[in-house]
């Protein structure tokens, strides 16, 4: 299916980026523009956080494509989320991630809730804390890079088969015990190949012993 983005066929444009962050199950909006965006009843926060976000990549197939995004770090004083303490306090990775790409009306310079259009949709794969010293002006700066990925690139890093151990038998198999002595003969060395040799017994007990020569 074909989607006619109305406002890429006029000579100018004017557009935004707007994020869905969710973290824990509580959803953070983020959006680079210069006014809050109000889009399917959530309220975008304008500027501040959202420092650069990476190329995103578009294929005629489905691809593992992956794209960075930056935030600023430094703890905000207008009751805004505070995202270094959102990274550092929950589990961030696997967190799902939602960018729109909305358009403005040239004549107008209005926010067009009716142009805005899903431009990724993924989770985040690894994140990084960046800290910059400047000397000069003695001050430090905080950003954080998220890597995100879409869901290909997750399924390609997933680990096939399982693991050989008694644990991982019962949890598919419980009652089976043909890897119960695993952990016991993991520590053990064999000579695969050696040929085998059969242990020898020790003479047995009293009796009379017959020579076969007459007294």
């Amino acid at each position: 299916m074909t989607t006619t983005i109305t406002p890429l066929q006029q000579p100018n444009i004017k557009h935004c980026l707007l994020i869905d962050l969710e973290v824990n199950e509580t959803v953070y909006y983020i959006s680079n523009a210069y006014a809050p965006v109000t889009y399917l009843g959530n309220t975008y926060t304008q500027l501040g956080h959202f420092m650069g976000i990476g190329d995103i990549q578009d294929d005629l197939k489905a691809t593992n494509n992956q794209l960075s995004l930056t935030l600023s770090g430094i703890p905000p004083d207008d009751g805004s989320p505070n995202y270094m303490s959102v990274v550092l306090n929950s589990n961030l990775k696997g967190s799902k991630i939602r960018i729109y790409r909305a358009f403005f009306d040239i004549a107008t310079g209005n926010y067009d809730a009716t142009q805005v259009y899903l431009r990724f949709d993924g989770y985040i794969s690894n994140y990084s804390l960046n800290e910059n010293w400047d000397q000069d002006n003695l001050l430090v700066s905080n950003s954080i890079g998220i890597q995100c990925s879409n869901v290909h690139a997750i399924m390609e890093k997933q680990y096939g088969g399982r693991r050989t151990n008694d644990a991982d038998q019962q949890y598919w198999f419980p009652g089976d015990t043909g890897m119960y002595r695993v952990k016991t003969l993991s520590d053990s060395q064999f000579d695969f190949g050696k040929p085998y040799v059969a242990p020898t017994t020790g003479g047995g007990g009293g009796g009379s012993y017959d020579s076969g020569i007459a007294p």
